[in-house]
């Protein structure tokens, strides 16, 4: 496996928290970091990135009470429409319980769309008031943005050529640090969505009859509480990695019955899944923070039931090992993508001889 870390170095950045592949070929990611340059354009051919963040509306900036700025964030919350605009929502950076915030002063996350043909990005507005966006998928049509809000785990069904939001509910789901709702959501063949909410069940939502169900299949697993990552699959089934246990399963739609497929990393944190020739890629583990190994990326067969695992996630040249990868997405040619959040790496400037720690927005660029 090679891999080859690549610093997105926009104003504030310190993570890559969502990504997606562009119909042109391009990678679009979303940042924790400056209210204006959360999204980004990352070129293969030439390694450029150009910062998109001037082509959305963000939520407003808070302060905290010292006066300095809050970070904001667009995580797991970007897709690609088939007619190749890019889809997404944002929220701000911040823990549950934080003294820092007053509600009245928080607009709340807004949806948006960016049309890479037009180069033109287009706001739909604030779905729901105050909450801020922590999830979305579209619908196999292109027609609606599904998403899930946090603090108070809210889920939206939204227009997207009228910004009208066509359905707002809540699911039962605990509230603290950076919440217990279901951290990824997507969208079936069929239009359904699907998360989890509290303890661990699976929520779903019928686009058709606009009926949201808090269902009693339950992830598997002791301790499962809530979904990291989820893939809707070429082969029509879900598949899914659970953020305390590790664990990655497979959810048949219709049935709802929930399989376990395979432990890469006995947790927490398994954030990150994709499919590419029919097969499932993910990212595992937490590292420091966690006190467990650092990221690596696996391989799951759904065909044969065989998992084998495909190495740790290192740039070997630039000595840059990924600590806990949160976001993949496949590139038209077949390379993966992976941005990373939470991670502290120290680096060594020759010039000075200085030791930098902190945090740095990787883009790892994997070729298994």
């Amino acid at each position: 496996m090679r891999v080859k870390a690549y610093e997105v170095e926009l104003p504030g950045g310190s993570e890559v928290v969502s990504l997606t592949a562009g119909m042109n070929g391009r990678i679009y990611g979303g940042m924790t970091g400056a209210r204006e340059h959360l999204l980004f354009e990352y070129a293969p051919d030439t390694e450029a990135v150009r910062d998109l963040g001037s082509k959305i509306v963000p939520s407003n900036q808070l302060f905290d009470r010292q006066g300095a700025p809050i970070s904001q964030k667009i995580h797991h919350a970007l897709s690609t429409l088939a007619d190749g605009r890019i889809v997404g929502g944002t929220g701000q950076n911040m823990g549950y319980g934080s003294r820092h915030r007053k509600i009245s002063e928080d607009d709340g996350g807004h949806v948006f769309a960016y049309d890479p043909a037009t180069d033109q990005g287009r706001d739909l507005g604030v779905p729901v008031p105050h909450m801020w966006i922590i999830a979305t998928t579209v619908s196999p049509d292109g027609q609606m943005v599904f998403g899930m809000t946090y603090f108070h785990n809210d889920f939206f069904a939204m227009d997207l050529e009228s910004g009208e939001v066509v359905f707002a509910d809540q699911v039962h789901a605990g509230v603290w640090g950076d919440s217990a709702c279901s951290h990824t959501i997507v969208c079936d063949q069929d239009g359904t969505v699907y998360g989890s909410c509290s303890e661990g069940y699976l929520f779903t939502y019928d686009s058709a009859k606009q009926k949201l169900t808090e269902t009693d299949a339950k992830l598997p697993g002791e301790g499962s509480y809530r979904i990291d990552a989820l893939l809707a699959a070429e082969d029509g089934m879900i598949y899914g990695g659970i953020w305390e246990t590790g664990i990655v399963f497979s959810v048949e739609p219709g049935s709802l019955t929930i399989t376990e497929l395979c432990q890469p990393n006995d947790g927490p944190r398994l954030p990150a899944l994709v499919e590419r020739d029919g097969l499932l890629y993910g990212a595992a583990g937490g590292g420091s923070q966690y006190e467990t190994r650092g990221a690596f990326m696996f391989e799951y067969d759904p065909r044969k039931n065989a998992y084998r695992e495909v190495g740790a996630i290192v740039d070997e040249q630039a000595g840059i090992e990924a600590a806990r990868v949160h976001a993949m997405t496949v590139g038209l040619d077949g390379t993966i993508y992976a941005g990373e959040t939470g991670a502290t790496h120290s680096r060594f400037d020759a010039a000075s001889g200085d030791i930098e720690a902190g945090m740095h927005p990787y883009l790892y660029i994997i070729e298994p």
